[in-house]
């Protein structure tokens, strides 16, 4: 979901560009990504994949050359840029997916009052290989509940100590980290502007959907509670799929404002502690920084007028929610 997986968003991995949940449009004006007509046309025609078999992870040379040398901590390098420039530059702070309630709960403390309650909480980008780990989508600006911008720089969190993370800050930071979310009409599909060719998409899993491994065993997915990210080849419906993820909620606040962890947490904390063994990587490290969402001026100046409007970019704080049983 990032800007770019690589300091511009147009770097190019073994000749191919690396879409992670974005690779952002960064122009200062929301504009409508897809007609009317282009909706009807995806809408009627797009399927989703029934086979989870995400190609980032297919690539022999990335995933036993590229994406460790990203991830690797560099004696320390990432670490000490990430301590002296980042942290007080971006008041970044330094959490752990291990001991998540404090800062799940300062997550999820804001929310936008235009945002649709399926994509209230917080999100893991489970096989996203870019070192990005959770999200929130509740805090970007919704001009309607179905058009959002959001920033990268705030609730996002990166991998806190590798080149990869550090890249990825130092972009967002740099180049704004702003994403536009469109939803269609038939609510299942969103469409994510970026500068990357091809389309990109999150649909929200349904009641009744298939989705499998290559071996045939199903893949386990709760509707309501996860979506699945996926990247097309083509501006055109199930053209060839080049990136894939699952976007899976791991938090959210019940009717007492409290922080409830779905049972995709304990697969979030499960990666979060694995070490590399039998070849495979751990997409994502315990420790990740975070710059959190900020109360907006007028309510941090206990200002009466309460809900800003859409067109501000204001939060408001998060109402208690439950909507969907762990």
């Amino acid at each position: 979901l990032s800007q770019g997986a690589l300091p511009t968003g147009r770097c190019h991995t073994a000749g191919r560009a690396e879409p992670t949940m974005s690779a952002v449009a960064h122009d200062s004006e929301t504009k409508t990504a897809i007609t009317p007509a282009e909706w009807e046309e995806w809408e009627s025609q797009a399927h989703p994949p029934t086979i989870y078999q995400p190609p980032q992870k297919m690539a022999a040379f990335e995933m036993n050359c590229l994406y460790p040398c990203l991830r690797s901590y560099c004696c320390g390098v990432p670490a000490c840029v990430r301590c002296c420039v980042l942290k007080p530059c971006c008041n970044q702070r330094i959490v752990s997916i291990s001991q998540p309630d404090e800062w799940f709960a300062e997550m999820l403390s804001r929310t936008h009052p235009l945002c649709p309650d399926k994509y209230k909480g917080v999100f893991w980008m489970m096989d996203n290989v870019a070192s990005e780990g959770v999200n929130t989508l509740q805090d970007g600006d919704w001009s309607s509940p179905r058009f959002m911008r959001k920033s990268a720089k705030y609730n996002w969190t990166v991998d806190a100590y590798n080149i990869w993370g550090s890249i990825l800050s130092c972009n967002f930071w740099q180049r704004g980290g702003v994403h536009q979310f469109e939803l269609g009409p038939g609510g299942k599909w969103m469409n994510i502007k970026v500068l990357l060719p091809g389309s990109h998409w999150i649909y929200e899993l349904q009641p009744g959907d298939k989705l499998s491994r290559p071996d045939g065993s199903p893949m386990d997915f709760i509707p309501g509670h996860d979506f699945l990210r996926v990247s097309y080849v083509e501006q055109a419906p199930n053209s060839e799929v080049h990136y894939m993820y699952l976007l899976r909620r791991v938090a959210y606040l019940d009717a007492q404002g409290r922080v409830v962890k779905t049972k995709a947490y304990d697969e979030l904390l499960e990666a979060a502690r694995r070490c590399c063994a039998h070849g495979q990587l751990p997409f994502i490290t315990d420790a990740q920084a975070v710059t959190f969402a900020k109360m907006p001026q007028q309510q941090r100046m206990g200002d009466a007028v309460g809900v800003l409007q859409p067109s501000s970019g204001g939060l408001t704080p998060a109402p208690p929610t439950d909507p969907i049983p762990a």
